[in-house]
């Protein structure tokens, strides 16, 4: 997750190296009132998720919840999460900085090897799931990115239009991999398709059935289209729907150099910090930046950039605030935790991609949604 397709922005304005956030650390509001009781009006959750990983980040404790009063949940991963190139690259060459991955290496699906990174992130996702004594999740193939490109192609009448996977091997480093997002393999899939699942998947639901996504500001492409597609197809079921949405990127960079580098909060001390040479030279410097925003005590809330909604809170159980922090961990080749075989990734560089704990700071001890009913 940590700055998917930031990281290519990044590089694209010369700022991968080593930087400083440039601003005091911001403090989070103080958290709001316990909502758990809002929740138990309904009888059944389904969580559609954008990406590996992000089911447990936004999720995991609404999920655990409706599991703790023995309602159905549902969880569905619409993308493998292939497009990212920092990622890829670390985990088959040990660097972010080694050479970029080809589209078999991103996705291939084809064999029963676990040999690529979409494979990858489905293990992490069902690790996660069994981690949560949950069973492991549906996924529906899309590319990652894929979600982006399939609400432009709506928007811009062309709904039928296939779309592609990522394919990064045509450049020599990641920085100038802009192009390769989505230029892999054509796919059978469409907006057309995601529309019919979604439809499809909501069908199989009560009225009273809340669906959990990702917001429609969100600051990722992806989060933000699936909350816009989750948001039309509950108004279209008969009798509609109600949906929380979660935040997980914020809307904007709001000073640093990313959204990711400030929210959730405290802001990042460095960041971007994928800085190899220093993490190979200073032993205890990824443990320093980590410490910083990993603080599972902590309450979640709301960006503060733009207006999502009003906040509905849910308070994790105990359990559930053990168990969150350890399905995070399930997510390596997102923390840059593992390679693709035994002795890739040097020990000095395990945990690189999340140096400034950005998926480790959603493991606290709440949740936070913007819950609407539609129509």
């Amino acid at each position: 997750m940590l700055f998917r397709n930031s990281a290519r922005l990044a590089a694209a304005a010369g700022i991968l190296a080593i930087a400083g956030c440039g601003h005091q650390a911001m403090e989070l509001p103080e958290p709001l009132a316990c909502n758990n009781a809002e929740f138990s009006a309904y009888d059944g959750l389904l969580i559609v998720a954008p990406h590996p990983d992000d089911e447990v980040l936004g999720f995991a404790g609404l999920a655990a919840e409706f599991i703790r009063q023995g309602k159905p949940v549902r969880t569905v991963v619409t993308t493998d999460g292939d497009a990212y190139c920092e990622a890829c690259a670390l985990w088959t060459t040990g660097s972010v900085e080694g050479t970029p991955c080809d589209a078999p290496t991103l996705s291939n699906l084809a064999t029963p090897a676990t040999d690529s990174l979409a494979e990858a992130r489905r293990l992490e996702s069902t690790m996660a799931a069994k981690a949560l004594g949950r069973p492991p999740p549906l996924f529906l193939d899309y590319p990652d990115t894929g979600l982006a490109a399939a609400r432009r192609n709506r928007d811009a009448g062309s709904p039928g239009t296939l779309l592609r996977r990522s394919d990064f091997s045509a450049c020599n480093s990641c920085g100038e991999c802009g192009a390769g997002y989505g230029g892999g393999p054509e796919t059978s899939l469409s907006t057309d398709t995601l529309v019919a699942s979604l439809d499809e998947l909501f069908a199989d639901t009560t009225p009273n059935t809340l669906i959990a996504t990702t917001h429609w500001l969100d600051g990722h492409g992806d989060h933000a289209a699936l909350g816009v597609f989750v948001r039309e197809r509950a108004s279209a079921v008969p009798g509609g729907r109600t949906v929380a949405f979660a935040v997980i990127h914020a809307n904007t960079a709001n000073g640093y150099n990313f959204a990711d580098c400030w929210y959730p909060g405290p802001a990042a001390e460095t960041c971007p910090c994928f800085d190899e040479a220093r993490v190979d030279s200073d032993d205890g410097w990824l443990a320093a930046l980590r410490s910083h925003r990993e603080q599972p005590d902590r309450a979640q809330a709301l960006p503060d950039d733009v207006d999502y909604g009003e906040a509905t809170q849910l308070c994790l159980d105990d359990a559930t605030r053990l168990a969150k922090p350890q399905a995070i961990e399930a997510f390596g080749t997102q923390l840059g935790t593992v390679g693709i075989a035994p002795g890739v990734l040097p020990d000095s560089r395990v945990g690189l991609l999340d140096c400034s704990a950005y998926l480790r700071s959603f493991g606290r001890r709440t949740e936070v949604f913007v819950v609407r009913k539609f129509p």
